[in-house]
């Protein structure tokens, strides 16, 4: 439960976190052009059984997922 409130515990983005994460979104085609800038931050709420091959993403080019 703790893990689930993070998000909302942490501070928000500066500029440079915020193009940081917009890049990796970028390049792994989750962007949109309705949100040019991600300006929350990100959070994965993975199964507790997952790999860590799973959780980095794995495969010929490693990209999240």
């Amino acid at each position: 439960m703790i893990a689930k409130r993070l998000p909302s515990i942490l501070p928000d983005l500066s500029f440079e976190e915020a193009l940081e994460v917009t890049k990796i979104h970028s390049i792994s085609g989750l962007t949109s052009e309705n949100t040019p800038i991600i300006l929350s931050r990100p959070f994965r709420s993975p199964h507790h059984t997952i790999t860590q091959t799973s959780l980095v993403g794995g495969g010929k080019i490693p990209k999240p997922r």
